[in-house]
């Protein structure tokens, strides 16, 4: 499931993913982030995956990565953190599809990823 974190701001979009996530949690959560993607443009976002476990079918994983390819540029950077090592390859597969920063964070650099997400991006080359 998804929950809205308290640190959550318009600059700063923070979620937290336990357990499972099923096509219904999509259902809910998306409806959330688009609202406040059009309201307050290119926030940072942290997405806390410590307890996260995967995904319940394809139609939920489908329900993820088409939010990711459809908001890609819309984000100013994303943090991941998270503790198993499926989900680090899971952020290097989605980095380069993204238009913007994407990083991983182990359960040891949760400051460290709260820091970098709230932090000014990188100039592009």
């Amino acid at each position: 499931m998804f929950e809205i974190m308290t640190e959550s701001s318009p600059e700063l979009l923070a979620i937290r993913v336990s357990g499972r996530l099923s096509k219904a949690d999509y259902a809910r959560i998306i409806p959330w982030l688009d609202e406040q993607l059009a309201r307050h443009p290119h926030p940072a976002m942290v997405v806390d995956m410590r307890d996260f476990h995967g995904w319940d079918g394809a139609g939920a994983l489908f329900e993820d990565a088409r939010f990711g390819l459809t908001h890609r540029g819309d984000l100013r950077r994303v943090a991941m953190i998270g503790d198993r090592t499926w989900q680090s390859w899971l952020a290097t597969l989605f980095a380069p599809f993204m238009k913007t920063e994407l990083r991983y964070f182990e359960r040891a650099e949760v400051e460290r990823a709260w820091d970098w997400a709230r932090g000014p991006v990188r100039a592009a080359p």
